[in-house]
């Protein structure tokens, strides 16, 4: 019986070894994944990987562009992309920036909405690549809101044609946690909320050219979405 009960207690024992073990292991695995998501470095990488990702598989025009990912903080926007005022005015070529809140990892951005509003951005560099100088002074419309949003559901939509559509949605139903009220009705007017992207995608199994008038005209509700436009086709 003692025999017994001395291979109960090292079994025992040698159980509460092996979950301490994994206990220790899983708090230094962790710790490390918070520590990398919160270090500049490893998030710079990690943007620009996915941002050569997603410029090697859908934008194949911007290739050898130069791109260069920095931080920013802001309470309420995640993403912003502009081409250089140095190379606007000094260089043949442009040189973009596109800015990353650094807070996006932490604050549990899914990857597939990442790589969505990635290539929301991107979309962006081909438009401004596809202008002449002159005709990007236009963008001072920025301050607009009418030209805003036509600016903004344009991109989505060539976002939306290369296959992004899922992660839209995604992106903006996590976006829509992290910002103010106030906020988020600025982010519904300017860029399509997952409703209107559903609306979108089934409109366009339906009647595919739709995308070739919204790209100059872009529905601004899901009434938009749902009008008749066969006579504007034509």
């Amino acid at each position: 019986m003692s025999g017994q009960r001395l291979k109960i207690r090292l079994a025992r024992q040698t159980l509460w070894v092996c979950v301490a073990l994994l206990s220790f292991s899983f708090a230094e695995t962790y710790a490390r994944t918070i520590e990398d998501v919160d270090d500049p470095g490893v998030m710079l990488e990690r943007v620009r990987r996915i941002v050569e990702e997603i410029r090697a598989a859908s934008y194949p025009e911007i290739k050898g562009v130069p791109i260069e990912v920095k931080l920013f903080d802001s309470s309420s926007d995640y993403f912003q992309t502009r081409f250089t005022g140095a190379s606007f005015l000094f260089r043949k070529n442009l040189r973009y920036t596109l800015r990353v809140n650094r807070k996006l990892f932490a604050r549990g951005a899914p990857e597939e909405a990442v790589r969505a509003i990635i290539a929301h951005e991107l979309a962006h560099i081909v438009y401004f690549e596809s202008r002449r100088r002159l005709r990007l002074l236009c963008l001072v419309r920025l301050a607009s809101k009418d030209f805003t949003v036509r600016f903004e559901r344009s991109t989505d939509l060539q976002a939306i044609a290369n296959g992004y559509a899922e992660g839209l949605k995604s992106y903006r139903q996590w976006l829509y946690r992290q910002v103010t009220v106030k906020k988020l009705e600025e982010k519904k007017r300017n860029y399509f909320s997952p409703e209107e992207i559903d609306a979108i995608l089934l409109r366009l199994r339906e009647e595919p050219d739709l995308l070739r008038l919204w790209r100059k005209t872009p529905p601004r509700s899901l009434q938009e979405v749902g009008r008749n436009a066969k006579g504007k086709l034509q």
